[in-house]
């Protein structure tokens, strides 16, 4: 039997919200309040960011920091050591 090597995989929206999430925290190199990052990633809609977030902070990719400054809770979030390795991993792909 003849296996086919060349596989082919279209991403879905929101998997790549969830990469340009990984990308820009990284190249930030530093912390991102969770509207920052949408507009950095050029996302409309704070609801999406923040669920593709929590969907990368289960997997350990990036961490959701709250943080309270002049009584308003804010979400930091910053990327892990693992979410590096697992960009590194996405750009040696072909996916993305």
């Amino acid at each position: 039997m003849k296996m086919i090597s060349n596989f082919s995989m279209s991403l879905l929206e929101s998997d790549e919200i969830k990469i340009n999430i990984l990308k820009t925290l990284l190249k930030n190199n530093k912390e991102l309040s969770l509207n920052g990052l949408r507009k950095r990633i050029g996302a409309v809609n704070y609801n999406s960011v923040k669920r593709n977030c929590e969907f990368l902070e289960k997997f350990g990719l990036i961490k959701i920091e709250q943080k309270i400054i002049e009584n308003k809770k804010y979400n930091f979030i910053t990327i892990t050591d693992k979410g590096k390795e697992t960009l590194e991993q996405i750009k040696n792909s072909k996916i993305s």
